[in-house]
């Protein structure tokens, strides 16, 4: 009854002349000096981010709406296929099992076999620490308690996280089991990896909003991280935002789920197949609305209308798929949950105009469409999101243009957000910066509390977050795709090795050990040589995929994802090329081992050298260095002086 009370006063003028009155130092401001600021920020100085009465409302007292339920599981599942006279998504099949089959449609049953279990029951005794994700206090006013008014929070630092196990199914939210395979493996210096106190605790002391809205954005493809190097390291990924948002679900947060648009990366057929599993996923989930990125209006028309097709999470107040007069994507959408209409529309940048060259998407001034867009969203809802699909200065510009906008999330800014939020200057909005590749998500908790009327998290999706078995099926569905469709269906084919001439042809690392017979068993000892043996026991297996591949046997553009002629085609064709052998680094081999069976001594020597790769070439040289696979994503904690020494091998001249 009090929920229902509250959330009738949000409809009114004088809740909101109380929420916007806050004035209360913000925590950086009350923190002792030298104390680093939290992760979590709930600064009363930042007002509901223009949580607001509709500009018209008949009666403005009248009783608001129940709670709304939460999404569909499955929201897409409702209604599929193309726009007619577009050439059909190739994967979005007939409804049906078996090979003829759409294969993201008849899964299975949705619940209750597939959906993410409720938490259960917390241990009797907590840590210190009031994280709920380390099994602390549960939110005020979750299931089965009282919802009251937060008490101010305390300034001060997270309590210090207890020591790191492996934890218990309790202790891990949204998870149905716990799967320890790499939770407590030791990391290169020997320590047991502990994602809380590498990335910090979060939602530290916070009660149950009346809104809770979860903001993504800048996926670039990466629907999981690598986990070469053990993915418990490693952030990311659908299969860790869908128990995070699931779990906020469970917890009785009623959330709002958008993204600021970029789901994809690159061109060709396996990128068209990614978004389409991509997008698959996202439905899943629940996303309310999903903007474009300049990466994914580079894909086909057809693609495109397939995904935008209703019911779709997509929606663009500038972005029209066979023009607007199609009236293919919604341009703006609203929400509601909990009695509290949200209003949502997006952009894309009017830098990126110049980059689409699609002559079936229509594009216009992105000022001149929310000119267009926002007095009906203005009339109807209590809140307004701008998702602008623009660096981070057109961003701004758009919002001070438009101060409507409560939030204004961007895709523009650095790869990790920022740790506390920002308000726009001149403006009550705020900035919200969703980083890079999925990383990372941000959530906004919005309360009834006029002292603490707004909180900010910033959340790393690592590994304190379970696996969602739903999107582990989704991911499934993918690897499996890439292997019926194989080299040929992707249209990937062999071009010529920049070291041709004078190395000739790939042959193969066993054709090194007669003559180097200590280099090869200082590889044999190494990861490189177990290369292969990754892949295949990865769940799901990753041998078919090229951008997994790449990396892993000899003959691949490793950051390009094509084979070189005479390199590895597949474990049955070429099983002499898979794993990382010597002529992932040295190059192709084939002249250099039948120069050494003849008798011309010029032409050994010439072809020996051409083969060298030296320390300092390894660091420096981009053609050969050791980051072309051993990067950021695939490789978090590579460092060369640590790792050089496990591959390092020299002989006499």
């Amino acid at each position: 009854m009090r929920n229902v009370l509250l959330v009738r006063a949000v409809a009114t003028a004088g809740l909101v002349a109380l929420f916007l009155a806050g004035c209360s130092p913000s925590k950086d401001e009350e923190r002792t000096p030298g104390e680093p600021p939290a992760n979590s920020s709930s600064d009363p100085a930042l007002d509901p981010v223009g949580l607001s009465p509709p500009s018209a409302t008949p009666d403005p007292l009248a009783p608001p709406a129940m709670d709304m339920p939460e999404p569909p599981s499955d929201p897409g599942a409702a209604a599929e296929g193309t726009s007619p006279g577009m050439r059909p998504n190739p994967l979005r099949r007939d409804e049906g099992s078996g090979a003829s089959g759409n294969p993201m449609r008849g899964v299975g049953p949705t619940a209750p076999d597939t959906a993410l279990p409720p938490p259960t029951t917390l241990p009797p005794t907590m840590p210190p620490a009031g994280d709920p994700f380390r099994g602390g206090p549960a939110p005020a006013g979750a299931p089965g308690q009282e919802p009251s008014l937060p008490a101010p929070p305390v300034i001060a630092p997270p309590a210090e996280p207890t020591p790191p196990t492996v934890a218990p199914p309790s202790d891990r939210p949204g998870q149905e089991t716990v799967v320890p395979s790499d939770a407590a493996v030791a990391g290169s210096k020997g320590e047991v990896f502990d994602p809380i106190k590498e990335n910090g605790p979060i939602f530290v002391d916070w009660p149950k909003p009346i809104l809770a809205i979860v903001a993504t954005g800048r996926e670039d493809g990466y629907m999981e991280p690598c986990g070469c190097a053990g993915l418990d390291r490693m952030k990311g990924g659908h299969q860790r935002r869908h128990a995070m948002i699931e779990w906020l679900r469970q917890m009785g947060w009623p959330t709002v789920c958008v993204d600021v648009g970029g789901l994809s990366k690159g061109y060709g057929r396996q990128t068209e197949i990614k978004f389409y599993f991509t997008v698959e996923a996202m439905r899943k989930i629940g996303y309310d609305a999903i903007g474009f990125g300049k990466n994914d209006l580079r894909l086909p028309a057809g693609e495109l209308v397939a995904a935008a097709t209703d019911p779709s999470p997509f929606l663009s107040a500038n972005v029209g798929l066979l023009g607007f007069e199609a009236q293919t994507t919604a341009r703006s959408r609203i929400v509601e949950r909990n009695g509290i209409k949200v209003g949502v529309t997006s952009v894309l940048g009017k830098s990126f105009h110049d980059q689409i060259n699609n002559q079936e998407i229509e594009l216009a001034d992105p000022a001149a469409a929310l000119a267009e867009v926002l007095p009906e969203l203005r009339r109807k809802c209590n809140l307004l999101i701008l998702l602008a699909y623009a660096t981070k200065e057109e961003s701004i510009a758009l919002a001070k243009q438009f101060p409507d906008f409560g939030l204004v999330v961007t895709s523009g800014g650095p790869s990790e957000p920022p740790s506390t939020a920002q308000r726009i200057e001149g403006t009550q909005s705020l900035l919200i910066e969703v980083g890079e590749k999925g990383a990372n998500a941000v959530v906004l908790g919005l309360y009834d509390d006029p002292k603490m009327p707004l909180r900010y998290q910033r959340v790393p999706l690592d590994s304190r977050f379970a696996n969602s078995p739903a999107m582990k099926r989704f991911m499934t569905l993918y690897q499996d795709q890439l292997r019926a469709e194989g080299l040929e269906g992707l249209a990937i084919k062999p071009v010529s090795h920049p070291q041709v001439n004078p190395n000739g042809g790939f042959v193969g690392s066993a054709k090194c050990k007669d003559c180097h017979e200590e280099s090869y068993a200082v590889w044999k000892k190494s990861g490189h040589a177990k290369a292969w043996e990754t892949l295949k026991k990865n769940d799901p297996p990753r041998d078919a995929d090229p951008e997994c591949i790449s990396c892993h046997v000899v003959g691949w553009h490793p950051t390009q994802y094509f084979p070189y002629k005479t390199g590895f085609l597949s474990e049955a064709q070429t099983p002499h090329l898979i794993d990382t052998g010597c002529e992932t680094c040295h190059g192709p081999g084939e002249a250099h081992c039948k120069a050494e069976e003849g008798g011309d001594l010029a032409l050994q020597e010439k072809l020996q050298k051409a083969m060298v790769v030296t320390k300092a070439e390894s660091q420096t040289n981009h053609a050969k260095w050791c980051q072309n696979c051993h990067d950021v994503d695939n490789s978090p904690e590579f460092n060369f002086e640590t790792y050089w020494p496990k591959v390092e091998h020299y002989e006499e001249e």
